[in-house]
Formats: structure tokens, sequence, C-alpha cells
């Protein structure tokens, strides 16, 4: 009796030889033996992917930042338990990281701004949308009622 179990990575044959014995045999049919079984490509391509948006959109914080996380979180589980990542994964984690890291300035410089400046958010709001003729209070007492 033969039982063939297929895998991802080629199948594990499994034979029983009787009173109880079972005996296991690997065919794998990776074309490349050097590259792991474990490794993810899809994941290696889209955190490639997401970095690159990342970085393209880095003007749009809220799609840089989400494509960014993305990205790192991809690049990071494409390893699939190996201790090295390929160039995709590597370029993607890097990428991700980059847009990440000038998000998070940018973040910080805008509140440094607003502190500075106008003496904290609100006041900076309020001379923003008086800059465009809206009158920030009484937006603020309509969203609220």
């Amino acid at each position: 009796m033969i039982y063939n179990d297929y895998s991802a990575s080629g199948s594990a044959v499994f034979f029983y030889t009787g009173k109880g014995h079972c005996t296991m045999d690997y065919h794998s049919y990776n074309q490349n033996p050097q590259e792991s079984i474990r490794r993810s490509k899809r994941m290696e391509n889209a955190a490639l992917l997401l970095g690159v948006i990342a970085v393209a959109t880095i003007c749009l914080v809220y799609p840089a930042l989400i494509c960014g996380s993305l990205a790192i979180v991809f690049a990071l589980l494409s390893r699939g338990g190996e201790r090295t990542l390929t160039t995709h994964a590597k370029t993607g984690l890097v990428l991700g990281s980059i847009s990440l890291g000038i998000i998070l300035l940018m973040i910080v410089y805008t509140l440094i701004i607003a502190e500075v400046y106008y003496g904290g958010l609100l006041n900076m709001a309020r001379e923003v949308y008086g800059s465009m003729g809206i009158d920030f209070d009484a937006l603020m007492n309509s969203m609220y009622e």
C-alpha cells in the first residue's frame, strides 16, 4: 500500500512495508536546489511592489504609511523561517522603512511647527481655516451638534 502526500515543495511518498513499519521518501521538484523551499516568492514580490508604491506616494501620507508598513511585514514574512532575505525582500524592506521614516519625520515636523509657530494644533487649524474664510469654531460646533 502506497500513500502519496503532495505539498508545495514536491511530494512525500510513504511506503508501508508491513508489520507496522512505514518508510518515507522525499522527492523534491524544486527547480533551484540552492533556494529554500520555505520561502514565499509572492510575499517577496508583494513587499517589493508595496515598497515602490510607498516611496512613490510619499507625499500622500496615508497610502505611503499603509504600503510601507505592509512592505515591511511582507518582507519579513517572506523569509519563511530562514535567516536571510532575498534581494526582492531586502529591497521591499528598505523602501518600506525609508517611506515610514520620512512619513514619521513629516508628522513630527508638522507637530513641532504647530507648537512653535501657532501654539498648538487647534490654533494652527483656526489659522488655516481662517485663511480660507471658514470659521473653525463654528465648523467644530456644527460637527458635534
